[in-house]
């Protein structure tokens, strides 16, 4: 498909920068607009008609990846979305495969694999890292998923933050949301991991390696 007029999501203005330059690089002469929270990201779909979206797993706005991901194709079944990440873990993959992603990679990797990415969805291809896609098969082979992979990416935000020791209030203003809406969350992670309190969320983190 031709390539006209990308959309270029992440909060951070010296990733955005380096994403627009491959961007020109790899299409020339094409429209980008950014968008620096999942709100942005949001509003600039509803407004346009995108061929390309790079989308950073992690932004501020009150909503995570997966309800992005869910906003976008009610609005745009067809548009290649092509998610960066800095998670590597197999149920986020999974989870964002299903929500309508066409790709995921892992920012860590070099440049010339995040250009085979970006060209690879535009092209209308799925792209999955080696190492992601060997993860994926080791995830579906497995009948039971874990209790946090039953998790929101959001939820499962939460539950690290509060692995960690942070306070809600903490919790809240990392993720620029409201103490009540963490609350919310807490309930939800409570009703389907059965980990009653901080205490075991940290206990259950540590056991599965989601927290350094």
């Amino acid at each position: 498909m031709a390539i006209g007029k990308i959309l270029v999501a992440d909060d951070h203005a010296i990733t955005r920068c380096g994403l627009l330059s491959m961007v020109h690089e790899i299409f020339g002469d094409v429209e980008v607009a950014e968008a620096g929270d999942s709100q942005s990201v949001v509003e600039n779909v509803a407004q346009g008609d995108w061929d390309l979206i790079l989308l950073d797993m992690m932004m501020p706005g009150g909503m995570d990846i997966l309800e992005v991901l869910g906003r976008i194709r009610k609005v745009n079944a067809e548009v290649p979305i092509l998610v960066i990440t800095a998670e590597g873990e197999a149920s986020f993959a999974v989870r964002s495969i299903k929500a309508g992603a066409n790709g995921l990679i892992n920012k860590h990797l070099p440049p010339d694999e995040l250009v085979r990415a970006i060209e690879k969805v535009a092209q209308g291809g799925t792209y999955l890292h080696a190492d992601v896609a060997a993860a994926i098969a080791r995830c579906i082979r497995d009948d039971e998923p874990l209790p946090h992979e039953r998790l929101s990416e959001r939820e499962l935000e939460i539950l690290k933050g509060l692995a960690m020791g942070r306070a809600v209030k903490e919790v809240a203003a990392d993720l620029a949301i409201s103490d009540k809406t963490v609350a919310t969350y807490i309930a939800r992670i409570r009703q389907k991991t059965g980990l009653a309190n901080a205490v075991e969320m940290a206990r259950y983190a540590m056991q599965h390696d989601l927290v350094n």
